[in-house]
């Protein structure tokens, strides 16, 4: 009955119920359970699949023990699991334990055994004292250093299942280890995440910052920041957190980390996010900064005020070659194509206290006056007016793209897929009929109110679009010589 039950219920969780039940049935059913064992030992398939359970409930380390000296692998990972489930209050009996679970790591290729014991092996280290970290590094090391099958997506598990017994040394350790080569990086990304939200403290950033930026780039297609979401908090709640992602995966080049930076700008409706990176966290050479300089505009262009911010720490701290490069950045492209807030948040850092970025700000704005006075003085000659064809061109554009921006949002809507929907042209209030109680007809009257939204459009990407783009395309695809 239970082998019936947790084959149907087992592959979406609710398992553990019958197997609950088979541990308390064991419980009051010694002699009975005990003849599983044995069946156990004599590689029944039946009884090997809830062997396990059969132990516990006889609370017996003596008879998981036993299992080990097994010479059947399924038997010795039975043995294995099952010491992981009993519960063990006597130091030297963990010890042991633990002391088993490193030979079989040692000793055995066999998948079930291993995974077994790296299991067993986490969940008796909450049992022991976490200051002692007995025999930890040494079966962390011999675990990553075979690199078998998925043991490493594994152990990013055990880390978010049982985070009490690892010592700092053990955490850093497979943090290093997640940053090298893995069977699944999505996996690992995971369970990464999910450790964030329940041992961020105790994690290195610089760490987690190395792992995500040896994995996103292997992943066959590209990771949102709300997949993330635990590293996404963790990166904005400080800002040298941000100061220091920005500054490493702009100052890489990595196209896949740079865009992943630009959703993270854009996640959740945030706008104008500032990010201010220090001296001691900016690339110290000329290059790199120069490099950091045109990812920052190609990446983050639309979020203009997150890319002023991040010019504006060159400004202040860079190198002077870098200083005048990050200033023509702001100013072209940046600032001659976005006059709202890019231009408000240039203002209000007139009274920086820095002197470098106060006189840069004071010259960017008086240059920006002078343009748009020219601007104003050109609008009325004929000669840079469109033509009628070229409006009429441009219309029909607009029209299309209209349509295929509601096209998308209608498909993207799980609302358009369980009701039917209308569109109407102009109006105060839409009347439909519903169908009542009884086949009775009711009158359902909805009012209409006019819903806008508007958004800046950066006037480089007007006046010459061509050339823009492949300015902003350069910006994003060239790599350093040394790539």
């Amino acid at each position: 009955m239970v082998h019936t039950l947790v084959s149907k219920a087992g592959s979406d969780g609710p398992a553990g119920l019958p197997n609950t039940s088979l541990v308390r049935w064991c419980e009051a059913n010694p002699e009975k359970a005990k003849l599983i064992v044995e069946e156990a030992k004599s590689c029944d398939v039946l009884c090997l699949s809830h062997c396990v359970f059969a132990i516990q409930g006889l609370g017996s380390t003596a008879l998981a023990f036993e299992l080990l000296e097994h010479p059947n692998k399924s038997v010795v990972a039975v043995g294995l699991g099952a010491l992981g489930r009993l519960d063990i209050d006597n130091e030297v009996v963990a010890k042991r334990v633990i002391d088993e679970c490193c030979q079989a790591i040692k000793l055995n290729f066999d998948q079930n055994v291993r995974s077994s014991a790296i299991e067993t092996a986490f969940i008796t280290w909450e049992k022991l004292n976490p200051a002692e970290s007995y025999r930890q590094q040494e079966f962390l090391e011999a675990v990553i250093n075979a690199n078998e099958g998925d043991e490493l997506v594994q152990i990013s598990a055990a880390l978010f299942y049982h985070p009490k017994g690892l010592a700092t040394e053990s955490i850093d350790q497979i943090l290093g280890a997640l940053a090298g080569e893995v069977s699944n990086p999505r996996a690992i990304l995971h369970w990464l995440d999910h450790v964030l939200h329940s041992k961020r403290r105790d994690c290195d950033l610089s760490k987690v910052i190395d792992i995500l930026a040896a994995q996103i780039p292997k992943l066959e297609e590209s990771i949102e920041p709300n997949m993330l979401y635990n590293f996404s908090q963790w990166i904005w709640e400080d800002p040298g957190n941000s100061a220091q992602l920005f500054s490493s995966w702009l100052n890489s080049g990595q196209y896949e980390l740079c865009a992943f930076l630009a959703s993270m700008v854009g996640e959740g409706g945030k706008k104008n996010t500032t990010v201010d990176i220090p001296r001691a966290i900016l690339p110290n050479k000329l290059v790199d900064q120069l490099f950091m300089a045109r990812k920052c505009v190609g990446f983050l262009w639309f979020h203009e005020v997150t890319a002023a911010s991040i010019l504006l720490s060159i400004v202040r701290n860079g190198k002077k070659a870098a200083r005048e490069e990050a200033e023509k950045l702001l100013y072209d492209p940046l600032l001659l194509s976005y006059s709202g807030d890019l231009r408000d948040f240039l203002e209000e850092q007139v009274k920086n206290p820095s002197q470098r970025v106060s006189d840069c700000i004071a010259r960017l704005i008086n240059s920006h006056d002078a343009y748009l006075a020219g601007l104003e003085q050109t609008e009325h000659l004929v000669e840079f007016l469109p033509t009628i064809a070229q409006r009429r061109t441009a219309a029909m554009k607009d029209r299309e793209r209209n349509k295929d921006i509601q096209k998308q949002a209608h498909r993207m809507s799980i609302f358009s897929q369980l009701i039917s929907h209308q569109t109407l042209l102009y109006g105060k209030k839409t009347l439909s009929i519903i169908q009542g109680e009884g086949g009775k007809k009711l009158p359902n009257i909805t009012p209409l109110s006019e819903i806008s939204y508007s958004a800046e459009l950066p006037r480089l990407s007007v006046i010459d679009p061509v050339g823009f783009q492949e300015m902003l395309m350069a910006f994003r695809v060239e790599r350093k010589v040394s790539q």
